[in-house]
């Protein structure tokens, strides 16, 4: 289950804006069992985002996430390219018209020209709610690869995908599990660190290993070892996980340190 997350915006490749959507929707994705291969950042330009859709799509992604673009503005392009990137129309979606024109109702505001553009989606779409935002989000499958775009605004998208799109995705990953552990080693520099590392991985490759430094390495070393797996059991994705934890602490107590498990 390989996903992708393409982040669109101007304001993130400038260092404007932070990339909090990307880094919170991988770990979503990671959780849900998907393998998230690739996060990648295009301007508010039509060829850049058409250019990246494709791209994703002919490297088999089986999940696309896009975040971003999705407003009333010029520079809101992504629905629109999205479509191009398809080969489909882009049309008002008789749904998504519905949920746009209720909002502006409700606050007694005419539907303008640039308010119905957010009503506007590839064809055959589905519009995915907004409880808190305008613009509904986009759900699309096209062959293989299903296809989510969101709003860019953290609050909004996070509601949406942990409202509509995650119970969708859940039916996909069903019986994969993933876990995970942390270990703190003190007293070892990392570059000592390293070719345990390398040995325990080996034995078990389905383990993920991931070192972080948070000490310094000469003087008062400190690192925070990350795990992660995943099975179709969950118990035998943590009975991985605990042999791998017990090839790390007996090759590690091995030198003069200290060994934490959390």
């Amino acid at each position: 289950m390989i996903a992708e997350i393409i982040s669109v915006g101007n304001e993130l490749l400038i260092g404007k804006t932070v990339n909090t959507n990307a880094a919170w929707l991988a770990r979503k994705l990671t959780i849900l069992g998907f393998n998230v291969k690739r996060i990648t950042v295009v301007p508010d330009d039509e060829d850049s985002i058409v250019s990246e859709v494709k791209a994703s799509i002919g490297r088999g992604s089986k999940l696309i996430v896009m975040t971003g673009g999705l407003g009333p503005t010029f520079d809101d392009k992504t629905s629109e390219s999205l479509a191009k990137a398809l080969g489909r129309r882009w049309v008002i979606n008789e749904e998504a018209y519905r949920m746009v024109k209720l909002k502006y109702e409700r606050k007694g505001l005419p539907l303008t020209e640039h308010r119905v553009k957010m009503a506007k989606m590839p064809e055959n779409a589905k519009p995915i709610p907004n409880p808190t935002g305008t613009a509904p989000g986009i759900y699309i499958e096209h062959g293989n690869t299903i296809i989510i775009a969101l709003p860019g605004v953290p609050s909004e998208m996070k509601e949406m995908f942990e409202k509509y799109v995650e119970p969708k995705l859940k039916n996909l990953v069903k019986n994969r599990y993933f876990v995970e552990s942390k270990i703190i080693v003190k007293g070892i520099p990392e570059s000592t660190i390293a070719p345990i590392i390398d040995k325990v991985v080996k034995s078990e490759p389905l383990v993920y290993v991931k070192s972080h430094p948070k000490g310094l390495e000469l003087e008062k070393p400190v690192i925070e070892l990350h795990l992660y797996t995943s099975d179709s059991s969950r118990e035998a994705a943590l009975e991985r996980l605990r042999k791998v934890k017990e090839l790390l602490r007996k090759e590690i107590l091995n030198f003069t340190g200290e060994f934490i498990e959390e």
